[in-house]
């Protein structure tokens, strides 16, 4: 596993399986220490820091200076450092490499896939409270997992362990940028944005040869095409095309490549190649993968050869761009500004982005007064038997000063939560070297720091984004306002294999622990009307979970160790 990271951390000589793990899946040791191994993938950047760090991954200095330690940078690495008896481990904020830990041998065991650690945690539990929260709380990732013992030490986080006890701290949270609020003018945010774009693409490119850019023809990509080529990184683009108009944007695609110089691939995402009811192909501690877009990995796998070739595409820039389809932009102007002609403003941008009338925005930002703030994850329990579902959400770092914020602040540091979500879950990107420049730290923590309404002046989404590359892209692009959709798409996978998704849900272990409700199920897909009628997605969200849950309980973390194997 070429980008693979595996640690053991505590007495050496317990840590003789893990060496045999590491070996058995490529991996070298880039330090060994009296309590603490780390092993590594040929493809990562292994460096000690001045200040003694060892830093696996990308880091880059967030004021030009030298990095001395792991909080003067930024990237997506993994740092290991020692304090005394205490040896800790850090994760970059938000586009740190994913990591989980867990106890074993009276030391910590940490790495970045299952796969490194399948032979050396036999007889793995589900955590079924964990199952129950994923049905019901869509996107909410925690430090929890589906196994029982495994834990993630999420972005922005760091372990110390003492030799007795391990303690998790957040070293980076959204609040304290949402608080360093930017009252500049459009024009100057857009400058400031396009500025700290570029900068962060240039930092992510250099180094990288060969690079493949998955270029929908949205806005957001569109924006990275257009700093790939502005900071003269070699790439190249690939575009998937669906059969059904309502997911076909090469034009616009085809327009920004034809822009930037670059090359661009057209790749067909087929329905028949989408199979909502195998297996997942990789392991992930919780459910990852969506089946529905099963079409797209087989499609990238065709057209890219080479399977060392970078990453990069447009990932989370709705949600850092602060797209909201809400009021709530208008309610925090208002919650600032009273009734203000600034207020005004902001009410009349929010409803023509909508495609409302400032009348309807005025009667929902009166009842959005009158409602308050959501003040929780939200809860979906259509399929499922409500009375078996969770009714609070698992705790994380972030939700500590969530209460001070206001409403579309909230729901912007919840977008960025969902997006951090998707961020390791395609196929096509497991094990590769991905790069999702817009979840950037230094983007995010200027974008969070622009107030709601300023995303949407003039009337369109994420205004400021448009105007910053609004020169350096097609017209056409820049100031769309549809998207590509794959519901024509889906609904073809969902028809055709309606049948069996009947038998995996209505036969599934979900099923069998009383966690869905069998009838309406039943019924739904029984009837099968999708017309304006996409509660199929629901259902897919379902079958994931039950997909996973089946590969894990026929994985070697329910069975016996290789050594208890080969006995």
């Amino acid at each position: 596993m070429r980008r693979g990271v595996l640690a053991f951390l505590g007495a050496p000589e317990q840590a003789t399986k893990v060496a045999l793990a590491a070996e058995r899946c490529g991996l070298t040791a880039v330090a060994v220490e009296p309590d603490l191994i780390i092993w590594a993938g040929e493809a990562l950047d292994a460096r000690r820091l001045p200040g003694g760090a060892l830093v696996l991954g990308d880091i880059f200095s967030r004021s030009g200076a030298t990095v001395q330690e792991p909080s003067d940078g930024w990237g997506s690495f993994i740092a290991i450092a020692r304090w005394g008896d205490t040896v800790s481990v850090e994760r970059a904020a938000l586009t740190g490499m994913p990591i989980y830990w867990t106890p074993h041998s009276g030391g910590i065991l940490c790495a970045s896939h299952l796969d490194l650690i399948a032979d050396l945690l036999p007889g793995q539990a589900i955590d079924w409270d964990f199952i129950g929260q994923a049905l019901v709380y869509s996107n909410l990732r925690t430090d929890r997992t589906g196994l029982g013992s495994i834990r993630e030490l999420l972005g922005g986080c760091r372990l110390a362990f003492d030799g007795r006890r391990a303690e998790v701290e957040c070293l980076w949270s959204p609040w304290p940028h949402v608080a360093a609020r930017n009252d500049e003018g459009v024009s100057e945010l857009a400058c400031m944005l396009e500025r700290r774009i570029d900068a962060c693409i240039r930092a992510w490119s250099q180094g990288r040869d060969g690079i493949v850019l998955e270029l929908s023809g949205g806005l957001d990509s569109s924006i990275v095409a257009a700093s790939l080529a502005g900071t003269g990184a070699g790439f190249s683009a690939i575009n998937f095309v669906t059969p059904g108009a309502d997911g076909d944007e090469r034009h616009f695609a085809c327009a920004v490549a034809a822009r930037c110089g670059t090359e661009l691939v057209e790749a067909m995402n087929d329905e028949g190649r989408i199979d909502l009811l195998a297996p997942p192909v990789h392991l992930h501690p919780r459910p990852a993968a969506y089946g529905v877009l099963g079409g797209i990995d087989a499609a990238f796998a065709d057209a890219v050869a080479g399977g060392d070739r970078p990453i990069i595409g447009g990932i989370g820039g709705d949600n850092v761009f602060g797209f909201d389809s809400s009021i709530g932009p208008a309610v925090d102007a208002f919650a600032e500004f009273g009734f203000s002609r600034r207020t005004i403003h902001a009410l009349r941008d929010v409803a023509r982005a909508g495609g409302a009338t400032i009348w309807e925005a005025a009667r929902l930002l009166y009842r959005a007064q009158r409602a308050g703030p959501r003040q929780a994850w939200p809860r979906e329990t259509s399929f499922c038997d409500a009375v078996a579902m969770p009714t609070m959400p698992f705790e994380h770092p972030w939700d500590a000063g969530a209460a001070e914020a206001s409403r579309a602040k909230r729901k912007h540091v919840e977008a960025i939560r969902r997006i951090l979500d998707f961020a390791d879950r395609p196929d096509r990107w497991y094990g590769r070297d991905v790069i999702a420049p817009l979840l950037s730290q230094p983007v995010v923590e200027l974008c969070l720091s622009i107030p709601s309404w300023s995303w949407f002046a003039g009337g369109r989404d994420r205004a400021i984004a448009r105007a910053a590359f609004a020169k350096r892209l097609p017209a056409e692009v820049v100031w769309r306002r549809d998207k590509g959709r794959l519901e024509s798409l889906c609904t073809a996978a969902f028809l055709r294999q309606r049948a069996g998704l009947r038998e995996l849900l209505l036969g599934g272990r979900l099923a069998e622990r009383g966690l869905l409700n069998r009838a309406a199920i039943a019924a739904y897909i029984d009837a099968a009307d999708v017309v304006d009628n996409f509660d199929y997605f629901r259902l897919l969200e379902i079958a994931d979970v039950e997909r996973w849950v089946r590969a894990v309980e026929t994985s070697s973390f329910f069975g016996p160790s290789s050594d208890q194997r080969r006995c």
